[in-house]
């Protein structure tokens, strides 16, 4: 057990059950440490964000107007047909770029169980409330389908950068998370937030995809710091709102 990464213990503090899977995981690890070779974190968002935080990218610097892209990040309520299954990461936006990317972050460390300069490869299942149903029209392309998650990881954070393109400047990634539905250095496609069971606009649905068939590799700093992240990079010009319900990252050493 090492505490928090503000160095302080907390011991009358509740556990939520991602730290406690951290807890139990670094036992067996402590008995077997010439076999386990791998970390798993689990994020419910039960009762706060748990340090995971929200931005965007790809996005013009003049002409940018915040009333017209309405970018939003917070922690919520899941939508009203969903609410028995607790609380979400939410994060909002009007794709007027043509290429908008709406992402969470957050930071693992030394005391998360990150070493130094190694390469992992890692996997993701996440679980997110979508209303964007199938087969449905929409602006630059249909609203379920045009709208691609990602799922990533950095040595550095995720950050907007200005460049210039065609004279114009504009906020990019400074990581290479691949363009629209394209596979990045630090990110893969996993899917779509198109709906599998209803049809129906604004009424959300639970929907589950992973990348474990095709990990990430992607490799820690000299202090054994490592950025995950999941986002969506969006074709669909108009405004998606997703809530991010259940995010689980599994760290395997490459060697």
């Amino acid at each position: 057990m090492f505490g928090y990464p503000d160095d302080t213990f907390r011991p009358e503090a509740g556990l939520k059950r991602s730290e406690s899977v951290a807890v139990i995981w670094r036992v067996l690890a402590h008995d077997h440490d010439d076999i386990v070779t791998s970390l798993s974190f689990v994020f419910t968002f039960d009762q706060d964000a748990e340090d995971w935080t929200g931005d965007f990218t790809d996005l013009p610097v003049e002409d940018y107007e915040e009333n017209r892209y309405e970018l939003e990040f917070d922690y919520s309520e899941l939508p009203e047909e969903l609410r028995e299954h607790g609380n979400a990461l939410r994060i909002s936006g009007f794709n007027h770029s043509d290429d908008l990317f709406m992402y969470v972050k957050k930071q693992l460390t030394s005391a998360d169980g990150i070493e130094a300069n190694t390469e992992y490869r890692i996997s993701y299942e996440v679980e997110f409330a979508t209303d964007a149903p199938a087969g449905a029209f929409g602006v630059g392309g249909p609203p379920g389908e045009a709208v691609w998650v990602k799922v990533g990881a950095s040595d550095i954070e995720p950050l907007p950068m200005q460049i210039v393109e065609a004279g114009i400047p504009f906020y990019v990634l400074n990581v290479d998370k691949g363009r629209q539905n394209e596979d990045g250095a630090n990110a893969l496609r996993i899917g779509d937030v198109a709906k599998v069971d209803n049809d129906e606009f604004d009424v959300y649905e639970l929907k589950t995809l992973d990348n474990k068939d095709e990990p990430l590799r992607i490799s820690s700093d000299a202090d054994g710091n490592l950025w995950i992240f999941v986002g969506t990079d969006s074709g669909f010009e108009g405004r998606t709102t997703l809530y991010y319900n259940s995010i689980q990252v599994t760290l395997e050493k490459a060697n």
